[in-house]
């Protein structure tokens, strides 16, 4: 007898509706599945098997073909266990099939019959979504995830008896709701932190990094901090999320399908729905960094879109691994290519460096004195390429700080909160946004450049000087108007004066690590 199963898969981060057809005919028992089924979904067939003989079910003696369509689409991933089960049932009329096509079915099987958390729930369930399906059946442990789509009913199950009779229908006064019924608390759930942020209160000292980590989230301008071990830059970088913008439900969607696709899962089976803050070791390779593998993931940069990708010590990274940063940085996004067929990842973040101005750390430094010899420097500072220098919007040197800036009485008058930050950064993107500006500075083109960044004829002249007195490139100049336009937005000013240009030019003068 023929059945059908509707169920997904998931292609990079995004989910492809898969059609599960079953027919049982007579033949010597076995059961055979095509539809370019990956390893992991051929495997499934003695999961299947002892999975629904576990659960009090006769396993048909035929000949089972199991098809998974469309062909053209590679099938991998262990969610296709509960439908291709559903669908084997379905044609022994263990289950209804009229009721079985109103529902998408995903999960994984354990040999004892219980349903298994599957990654990438949240995409295919978006995917079925818009294929017009309005009931899904998907894995218990999944069930905070899939909280955050609306307009379809979500059946958690723990076992594949328990699916069957949520098919089926049987017990109706015992039947489990859908998951919309409980939806409010469980979004309430994926919107809690394990950990905020610290508050910039807490960082003694280091106000001037505070004011250029304020303009570079207004702006989204790239950030390098360069100072001596121990000065601060590691603590300020893990505070950015703090400061950026409150995150949008559009933005919170597409953060929770990169987590759910690329299998983080909190757990208590909570994945992140704030912003993100990245911090990968010195050690990942190029794909753990940009995405890759046989069958592509999200790597580093994908999974700090919508938030903040921070590389410490990045002079101890491999060059190459930080050159591949360079089109995606231009691009916004990463696309794979494999066998054929084409993956791509969005890749829109915060990208936050800092590093020590040599390798002992000291060069420069007020009270330490730098002991590296000419050749160390010189290979020290060529682990940052020109292009990718260039690529930074804004360099800081960050100073020792002294005693007295750590006490209390001396650090508690001038110190700025998180708050503080935060409501410059809102007013500098409102001011914009007010004024028909919905690209980024760091983003602009460069007519809109050349349209917002207007100088007046006293602001001309002194760009004009600067120009010349600190050579700057074509590139360095238009990147300069940027970050004084962020610095003007701040202010309210509709006009870039000398003031914002100067204060733009003194995070553009530091061009290599070692000065």
């Amino acid at each position: 007898m023929f059945s059908r199963i509707h169920s997904a898969v998931c292609k990079g981060i995004e989910g492809r509706p898969v059609y599960v057809e079953t027919d049982i005919s007579r033949g010597l028992p076995g059961t055979c599945i095509v539809g370019l089924a990956s390893t992991m979904v051929m495997e499934s067939r003695e999961r299947i098997r002892s999975a629904i003989i576990n659960s009090d079910l006769d396993y048909p003696k035929g000949r089972i073909t199991v098809n998974l369509t469309p062909a053209s689409l590679r099938k991998t991933g262990s969610g296709l266990d509960l439908p291709i089960a559903l669908g084997i049932l379905a044609s022994c009329e263990y289950v209804d099939q009229a009721r079985a096509s109103e529902f998408g079915v995903i999960g994984e099987l354990s040999l004892e019959g219980s349903v298994l958390a599957s990654e990438g729930v949240l995409p295919m369930i978006i995917s079925m979504k818009k294929a017009g399906l309005c009931k899904a059946v998907i894995p218990a442990a999944n069930s905070i995830e899939a909280s955050l789509i609306d307009g379809i009913d979500i059946y958690p199950v723990r076992s594949l008896i328990e699916a069957v009779r949520i098919i089926n229908g049987w017990g109706s006064g015992n039947r489990p709701r859908p998951l919309s019924d409980e939806r409010e608390s469980l979004i309430r759930m994926t919107q809690m932190q394990d950990s905020l942020p610290g508050d910039f209160k807490e960082i003694r000292g280091q106000e001037n990094a505070k004011r250029a980590m304020t303009i570079a989230v207004t702006g989204r301008h790239g950030l390098l901090m360069i100072g001596s071990p121990g000065c601060g830059k590691t603590m300020l970088a893990s505070r950015i999320p703090g400061i950026m913008p409150e995150i949008t439900e559009e933005e919170r969607l597409e953060t929770a399908v990169i987590y759910s696709a690329a299998g983080k899962r909190g757990a208590d089976g909570v994945i992140p729905t704030w912003r993100p803050f990245r911090n990968p070791h010195n050690t990942i390779g190029r794909a753990g960094l940009i995405g890759g593998g046989s069958t592509p993931v999200p790597g580093e940069i994908t999974l700090a879109h919508n938030g903040v990708l921070f590389l410490d010590e990045v002079c101890e990274f491999d060059r190459e691994v930080i050159e591949s940063l360079r089109i995606p940085l231009e691009e916004k996004k990463i696309v794979h290519f494999r066998k054929g067929e084409s993956y791509s990842f969005p890749c829109d973040f915060q990208l936050v460096m800092a590093a020590n101005p040599c390798p002992c750390g000291y060069y420069g430094d007020s009270v330490r004195i730098c002991r590296c010899t000419e050749a160390q420097l010189a290979r020290y500072r060529k682990k940052l390429s020109g292009p990718i220098m260039d690529r930074i919007d804004m360099k800081i040197v960050m100073e020792r700080v002294e005693y007295d800036e750590l006490t209390e009485g001396a650090a508690g008058k001038n110190t700025v909160s998180s708050e503080d930050m935060r409501r410059a950064v809102e007013k500098g993107i409102d001011f914009a946004e007010a004024r028909g500006r919905t690209v980024r500075n760091a983003d602009m083109s460069d007519r809109d450049t050349e349209l917002y960044c207007a100088l007046g004829s006293r602001e001309d002249r002194f760009m004009s000087s600067a120009y010349k007195s600190l050579q700057m490139s074509p590139r360095s100049y238009r990147k300069t108007l940027r970050i004084a336009r962020t610095i003007a937005d701040m202010a309210e000013s509709e006009r870039i004066t000398e003031e914002h240009l100067a204060e733009a030019l003194s995070y553009r003068l530091t061009d290599s690590v070692n000065e």
